[in-house]
C-alpha cells in the first residue's frame, strides 16, 4: 500500500493523532520551567533520531525487502545517541532502551499495514513519552544521590489520566520503597525495573517531588 507514496505524503495523511506539542505535554505536568526546558531539548533530540530510523523503515518496506533486526539496532543506538550528554547509561537506562528497541519492532509488526506506524506523528509521541522516562529515572537516581529521603507521585489530575495513577496520585513515600500502581510496583512513574508493564507506563504523564 506504500509503493508509490513519498514520505512526505504519508505524515501529511496520518497528521497528528497521539503526539502533542511538547510545550503542551510536558506544561502539563509538575515541573519547573527549567524542567519542563529540559525534556523538551531531550524530546527534539530523540523525535529527530527516531525519525530518521523510521524514514529507514519506510524505505524498505516500500521496496520489500524489511531487515528489522538492523531497525532495532539502529533504534538502539539512536536512542543512546540522543540522551548521550544528557542522561547517564546506567544499567537500568541501557537495558531499558534494549527492551524499547524490541516493543517497537513487535509493535511495528503487528500493524505492518498502519501508516500511522512509520510516521512522524509516532516518532514526536516516542520521543515526548522517552524523554520523560529518561529523566524521571535520572531524577530518581540524583535523589538517592544527593541523600533525598522521601518522594511524592505527581499526577496531572485531569479526564485523561488512568485510574490507577489518579489513586496513588500525591501519595508520599520513602525514597527506597516502590509505590503499588494498577497492581504493580514502580519507584517512579514510568519505571519498569520491578516488572510493570505498558498499561501503567504509555503516556503516562506523572513526575515526583523528592525531598
Amino acid at each position: 500500500m506504500f509503493e508509490h507514496m513519498t514520505f512526505d505524503e504519508l505524515n501529511r495523511i496520518v497528521g497528528k493523532n497521539r503526539s502533542e506539542p511538547y510545550q503542551t505535554y510536558f506544561g502539563e505536568m509538575d515541573l519547573t520551567e527549567e524542567e519542563i526546558e529540559e525534556r523538551i531539548v531531550l524530546a527534539e533530540k530523540l523525535e529527530e533520531n527516531f525519525l530518521f530510523v523510521l524514514a529507514l523503515l519506510f524505505t524498505m518496506v516500500q521496496y520489500n525487502s524489511v531487515n528489522y533486526e538492523q531497525i532495532r539496532n539502529r533504534f538502539e543506538k539512536s536512542y543512546l545517541k540522543a540522551i548521550g550528554g544528557t542522561i547517564v547509561a546506567d544499567d537500568y537506562i541501557n537495558q531499558y532502551i534494549r527492551n524499547f528497541s524490541y516493543d517497537i519492532i513487535d509493535s511495528t509488526k503487528a500493524h505492518a499495514d498502519d501508516m500511522y506506524y512509520y510516521s512522524s506523528d509516532r516518532a514526536i509521541f516516542m520521543a515526548e513519552n522517552e524523554s520523560l522516562s529518561c529523566w524521571n529515572h535520572q531524577d530518581f537516581a540524583d535523589a538517592i544521590k544527593s541523600g533525598k529521603r522521601k518522594k511524592q507521585w505527581m499526577d496531572v489530575r485531569d479526564k485523561k489520566e488512568r485510574e490507577t495513577h489518579l489513586q496513588v496520585g500525591r501519595t508520599i513515600k520513602p525514597i527506597d520503597q516502590p509505590f503499588v500502581v494498577g497492581g504493580f510496583l514502580m519507584q517512579h512513574p514510568k519505571d519498569t525495573s520491578l516488572g510493570a508493564n505498558s498499561s501503567q507506563i504509555v503516556n503516562c504523564r506523572c513526575t515526583i517531588k523528592y525531598f
